[in-house]
């Protein structure tokens, strides 16, 4: 593998943060709005976080549901970078007890990948092959800048205070495929 591009799912592949809050407001109706999730911490003072780590295992274990849908442009930005000679690896901070669900999901609305990572750990990953990593966790980004590789992510409230530690933060995919492809 010459150039390999690390792709996550959540909040890149798809708008997360809207499923995730209507399944935490089941838990507590008064958690913030996702525009007001400027910390990884959001949890506290409104669940608990096995409450917040429950809702996450929700989505995911039925990430094939027909209400989950990817973003517009995820098969066509997918598809252009596998035409661009990338190796494409789907990297989720999931539990790989929903690998079935996440491939269903994968293939059902025709997202192209090479191969498919479901783990907490997607840095340990990164390689000298791995040219482009496309997340929205500042840290995963920062990591992936220290290694050399080209690293952008979709803007969000919880991302943009990062936006100048080495990596880009774009309204779209359609953006973020621009940078790769003129790099």
């Amino acid at each position: 593998m010459d150039k390999t591009a690390i792709i996550d799912i959540d909040n890149t592949l798809w708008q997360f943060c809207d499923a995730f809050y209507e399944e935490l407001i089941k838990v507590n109706p008064n958690f913030p709005t996702t525009d007001n999730w400027t910390r990884w911490d959001i949890w506290e003072g409104y669940c608990s976080e096995q409450d917040f780590n429950m809702a996450i295992d929700t989505i995911h274990a039925n990430q094939d549901s027909e209400k989950y849908q990817p973003y517009f442009e995820a098969a066509g930005f997918l598809s252009a970078l596998k035409q661009n000679g990338y190796h494409i690896t789907i990297a989720s901070h999931r539990s790989p007890d929903h690998r079935k669900p996440t491939e269903r999901w994968l293939k059902r609305h025709g997202l192209v990948f090479d191969d498919l990572h479901l783990s907490h750990h997607k840095t340990d990953l990164f390689s000298v092959s791995t040219k482009v990593v496309v997340d929205d966790a500042p840290q995963v980004l920062e990591k992936a800048v220290e290694l050399g590789a080209l690293a952008a992510g979709l803007l969000f409230p919880w991302n943009k205070a990062y936006s100048g530690n080495g990596f880009r933060l774009c309204n779209n995919l359609n953006e973020i495929l621009d940078s790769i492809l003129k790099q």
